[in-house]
């Protein structure tokens, strides 16, 4: 199953809980074939369900084999799906939520549990647990609702239903005039007599890091929002969730501080904080201009930060690894009062680059002698202002985003594997029409589109779900510009490594987004969950 950032979600059936893996006779490429698609309303009014490109009515999802149905939020609300008809999927119930923002939703045994941002009451957003969905009476009942800290984002139950992990962004917000940036921490709720009998609930916080920020800094972690005496502890904030496999450890993404959190659960620690460091570009290759009118695949003196939005944890031969889908992201405060307008973010093209730096040796050596800022070159690609500077002028230039999926050991938090520019290159080889193709206004043209995110983060690599059928292990990788789904596999230790293909749910490029949506052609655009 695959949940996309829209108003619609598509489903197919499989081993994978979700997805159709299939080897046809005339090629030995893994690949995905759609089997149907379900539209979903992004509110309801007077019991009717309102349709709308683009909505976010189906972000996060979770899925019940008991029971073959699917649960799904997107904006206010929750949605139940029955999938006993893959061929025909059906929304069973909804319920609508118009003071919160529903954030994620976790199945295991026989409840459900979804995360909710307090829209008035920022500081206190919920995780909400609730009976499975009863066919019979066609109800969902709340057991309880536990208040857990600013704007969970995920939620995460061990296998035994007993601990939820909750990752805790705590974004930035206005609080009237006054600026907040609540600490980013990781909640830990233990069920001590089953699901719907008493809990405790405990947040680890980020202080004890706050005297050591100078040291991670110098080893690679970001901390980007120093201004308003803000901490480090204020500054992290906690994405998603992966469990090792004896659900003993938790490692969480800190996407724009570039490192992964590791939590003790049995001990309910946060015992270290892994930097991710920076990623090379002259050593590998994408395209930095949306404005140089074609696609444009190069080296470029560039460091990228990882900056990872989903990771999994997977073992293979026994041994873990962690995989990481390297989107990028930017923090931008330029609309919260208080924040002096703050954001990191800016172009080439508006920085002095220092002349005696590597980046302009690199530039001289391969021809780009005074060229380098122009916009056909480097000059549009958005980078980050706290990084690289010396003095008045930049001696380095980093970017958001690898780009690309990584594997690292979690022994060791070595990087073994990184896929490069090659994403981006197969973008370019069997999806032309759609490379680096942006398309949130419903009147954007697709053909017109494409290159128009190659200034930013390029294909923003989201999403990841990783299954083992038999020997054999594979990655399915969430792809945000446009919607792409592509599948690696790994049919022996790490370095097998292969790309298998590429699946997308954009049929026709020649009309433009919101009309394929409104003809029901859309689908598996913008995947931000895979299941």
């Amino acid at each position: 199953m695959i949940t996309c950032d829209v108003t619609y979600i598509r489903f197919v059936l499989t081993l994978l809980i979700g997805i159709t893996v299939s080897t046809p006779v005339d090629t030995d490429k893994i690949h995905l074939e759609k089997l149907s698609t379900v539209y979903l309303p992004y509110r309801y009014e007077n019991e009717e369900g309102q349709f709308r490109y683009p909505s976010g009515a189906a972000e996060q999802t979770a899925y019940d084999p008991a029971q073959k149905t699917v649960y799904t939020v997107g904006g206010g609300v929750l949605h139940v799906l029955d999938i006993r008809d893959v061929s025909n999927p059906a929304i069973l119930y909804w319920e609508q939520f118009d003071t919160v923002g529903l954030t994620d939703v976790e199945v295991c045994g026989d409840h459900l549990f979804v995360a909710e941002d307090n829209i008035q009451d920022k500081e206190n957003g919920v995780v909400r647990v609730y009976k499975k969905y009863n066919k019979n009476t066609q109800t969902l009942e709340k057991v309880h609702t536990i208040t857990v800290g600013s704007l969970p984002d995920m939620v995460y139950p061990t296998s035994d239903c007993q601990t939820v992990i909750v990752a805790l962004e705590a974004e930035a917000y206005n609080n009237g005039s006054h600026f907040v940036d609540p600490e980013g921490a990781v909640g830990i709720i233990k069920f001590t007599t089953g699901v719907e009998g008493a809990y405790q609930y405990t947040k680890l916080d980020f202080r004890k890091f706050n005297d050591r920020w100078q040291e991670l800094v110098s080893r690679g972690v970001r901390f980007i929002y120093r201004e308003n005496n803000n901490s480090f502890s204020n500054d992290v904030e906690p994405e998603y969730i992966t469990l090792n496999k004896d659900e003993t450890v938790a490692y969480i993404s800190l996407q724009e501080n570039n490192a992964i959190a590791e939590v003790d659960i049995v001990n309910q620690n946060i015992t270290h904080i892994h930097p991710l460091g920076f990623k090379n570009w002259t050593d590998f290759d994408f395209d930095a201009s949306d404005k140089d009118q074609k696609i444009n695949i190069r080296p470029w003196p560039v460091m990228g930060m990882y900056q990872p939005d989903s990771i999994k944890v997977m073992y293979i031969k026994g041994k873990p690894y962690l995989v990481t889908a390297n989107e990028g992201d930017a923090k931008d405060y330029s609309d919260i009062t208080g924040a002096g307008g703050f954001t990191e973010e800016t172009r080439v093209s508006a920085l002095t680059l220092n002349a005696s730096s590597d980046v302009v040796q690199w530039a001289d050596l391969n021809g780009y002698n005074n060229t380098l800022s122009k916009d056909e070159n480097l000059g549009r690609l958005k980078v980050t202002k706290l990084e690289g500077k010396s003095g008045d002028a930049y001696n380095a230039l980093y970017a958001f985003g690898g780009r690309s999926i990584s594997i690292l050991d979690l022994n060791t938090f070595e990087r073994v594997y990184d896929s490069g520019g090659d994403i981006e290159k197969m973008i370019a080889q069997q999806e032309t029409a759609l490379f680096n193709s942006n398309g949130e206004d419903r009147n954007d043209i697709v053909s017109v589109m494409k290159d128009s995110r190659s200034d930013d983060k390029g294909p923003e690599v989201e999403d990841l779900a990783v299954a083992q059928i038999g020997d054999l292990m594979l990655l399915f990788v969430g792809i945000e510009r446009p919607g792409f789904i592509a599948i690696y596999s790994i049919p022996g230790d790490v370095g097998s490594i292969q790309f298998e293909s590429v699946y997308s749910g954009i049929p026709r490029t020649n009309d433009t987004f919101g009309n394929l949506y409104d003809q029901r052609e859309l689908s598996e655009k913008d995947p931000e969950d895979i299941r």
